[in-house]
């Protein structure tokens, strides 16, 4: 082989005269393409809808977007070189100076947290903080770029929320305990008023006028009738104050218990009270059969003059939910306009007047209460003149596979 092309060839490690421009122009096409990535993230970054910034190893602040300068309210040369926590609330500097050396260790994970910064103008921001590890090419952990949401209106929307729950769940208990404590302290001078009626009737009954009989009467029906409602007062703040806790309860059972116990007046009515399958679900059993008493007893009340009430009891699925289960109490009684369909469940409230049907309005505030407890929901559907139909819907998901009749 010549000399010549020996040279040709060029010597191993050697560059030709011919290949330097096409490796200037490969180191030019690389770093066009390399300032073309980066115009295309700083773009990408500063064109982000949400707050985003990137911090250092120290937690010095490299690079800082236009949404999160104006969500701090600073230009971004005032954020830039500064350490991130200069930003938050001096009770936040400490924990977020600490989380940066943990999260850029390896100690503490990447996972979403809260901090709270303080705006140029004072103002105090919730910011929930998406967190990320920025890595160089050979894997090692550069610095951190996070990604942040104000959620300082939902923080204070539901701190609101449990101030006000907290408020009226003080409110019920106070509201439960002066209901027990008036109606248990009232039964005693009621007690007397009644004492003293039967008395004054026994030993002077027949020498007293007719009006002074008629004044005697008057006064102990509306003791008998201050009676029964202190005893559904008691009955309604006993839903809450003396609730047992919950197992499994055959609503059959205790359906078929209570028309038993109203087999009396059941006859008194020619009435026909039919029972039919009902689920077991999870809940206190003293109180699904005061429900139960309460809607079976009100379908036998409100009947048609001359008409033998007929009352039906029984369960449906809830289609699409599995764990819930409806049970409905109908009946074909006078009904009701269902424009007041609200006020029934409420307490004292009545849509017949006492002379036609006896009771106090707070029967089904009872059944309500109890529904609520038991984690259901009570409605009703009705037409004047022909019956109502009161639903409850009831979960029973805690005891499902095997326990309920279906």
């Amino acid at each position: 082989m010549s000399l010549q092309g020996s040279s040709i060839l060029g010597t191993p490690g050697s560059v030709s005269a011919d290949s330097e421009p096409s490796s200037r122009e490969t180191l030019e096409r690389l770093a066009e393409r390399l300032r073309d990535t980066e115009e295309h993230f700083q773009g990408w970054f500063e064109d982000a809808p949400i707050a985003c910034h990137e911090i250092d190893l120290e937690g010095v602040v490299l690079r800082v977007n236009r949404v999160e300068c104006e969500l701090l309210g600073f230009q971004p040369q005032e954020m830039l070189g500064r350490h991130i926590w200069e930003f938050m609330s001096p009770e936040e500097r400490e924990k977020s100076r600490e989380g940066v050396r943990e999260r850029v260790q390896g100690i503490r994970s990447t996972m979403p947290f809260e901090r709270e910064y303080i705006r140029q103008d004072g103002a105090r921001l919730v910011i929930e903080i998406h967190p990320k590890l920025i890595r160089d090419a050979a894997g090692r952990t550069t610095g951190i770029r996070s990604f942040m949401l104000d959620v300082t209106a939902k923080k204070r929307a539901d701190q609101a929320l449990r101030e006000q729950a907290e408020k009226l769940e003080r409110s019920n208990a106070e509201l439960e305990q002066f209901a027990y404590v008036a109606s248990h302290d009232l039964q005693e001078p009621l007690r007397k008023i009644q004492a003293f009626g039967d008395r004054l009737k026994s030993k002077c009954g027949a020498d007293l006028n007719p009006d002074a009989q008629d004044c005697l009467k008057r006064m102990q029906s509306a003791a008998a009738r201050m009676q029964t409602l202190i005893q559904d007062l008691l009955s309604l703040s006993r839903v809450s104050s003396q609730g047992q806790p919950f197992t499994p309860v055959d609503l059959g059972d205790v359906a078929r218990t209570v028309v038993s116990d109203l087999e009396i007046r059941i006859e008194q009515l020619s009435a026909r009270v039919e029972v039919g399958v009902l689920p077991v679900v999870p809940g206190d059993r003293v109180q699904l059969g005061q429900l139960l008493q309460n809607l079976i007893g009100n379908a036998l009340k409100f009947h048609k003059p001359g008409v033998p009430p007929v009352v039906n009891v029984w369960s449906r699925a809830v289609d699409g939910q599995a764990d819930v289960c409806e049970i409905v109490v109908e009946d074909w009684g006078v009904g009701f306009d269902e424009k007041y369909l609200d006020r029934i469940f409420q307490i004292f409230q009545r849509l017949h007047g006492r002379s036609e049907y006896e009771g106090t309005g707070i029967g089904l505030a009872i059944c309500r209460k109890i529904v609520e407890r038991h984690g259901g929901a009570i409605t009703a559907s009705s037409t004047p003149g022909q019956g109502a139909r009161f639903i409850l819907t009831l979960p029973y998901q805690q005891f499902r596979g095997g326990t309920r009749n279906e």
